[in-house]
This record gives C-alpha cells, structure tokens and sequence, in this order.
C-alpha cells in the first residue's frame, strides 16, 4: 500500500517520486521492495544487491549513503530542508522478519491517527 499520489500533500509526492527513482539512480543494485509515504515520514523496505563485473566486486552504496542521498533529494526538490538528522534502520535477518516489516509499512497508514504528531487535516 503507498497511498495513491493524489492522497500526498506537495512534499508527500516529492517524496514519493524521489522514492520511485531509487532504482535506476543506483543502476538497479538498489531495490525499493515495498514503501509509503506519511504525512510526517516514510518507511522504506530496501535491498541492496552487491554488484558483481567481471568476477569483482564493485562495493555496493551502503544504506546510510542511500538514505542521505534521498533526503537530500527531497529537501532539494523541497526547496528547504525537511528531515532530521538520523533515521532508524533494521537489518532484515529472515523471510518471517520480511514479512512482519511488509505488514507494518501496509498497516501504518491505518494507524496514523494514532500518531501523536496527527492532526485531522493530514489527510
């Protein structure tokens, strides 16, 4: 579930086409498995493949450098800075850790008036 684009406030839909470019900013080694974008935040399921050419490795881009080249293309696109500094991250160990990420990202648009940072015109 990401939220149909027209549901996105102006940054919401920076947000989400800079998401949408992920993959072929990276040449592919970069995968946006499954994302949605919230009034305040994202959450982002990615996979970093490890390139290989020529029987070398290539280093592959690390999610730190990911995620502060994506959050500087939103605040660019922004045209002001609109993230903080940090992010939380979480190494995906096996199928049953994917799945239960897969379903947190789909429920969360459920529970934002949960949210203690909503507000009834959020959406």
């Amino acid at each position: 579930m990401r939220r149909p684009p027209n549901c996105l406030s102006s940054l919401g839909r920076i947000a989400d086409d800079r998401i949408r470019r992920i993959h072929d900013i990276y040449d592919g080694f970069v995968l946006v498995d499954h994302y949605v974008v919230m009034p305040n935040h994202v959450h982002l399921l990615l996979r970093i493949e490890t390139p290989e050419t020529g029987g070398r490795r290539i280093a592959a881009p690390t999610i730190m450098s990911v995620v502060n080249q994506y959050k500087g293309a939103v605040s660019k696109g922004a045209g002001f800075p609109c993230w903080q500094k940090s992010f939380h991250d979480h190494i995906v160990r096996n199928e049953a850790d994917y799945r239960r990420i897969w379903e947190y990202i789909d429920s969360n648009p459920g529970r934002w008036e949960e949210d203690c940072y909503f507000l009834s015109d959020d959406w």
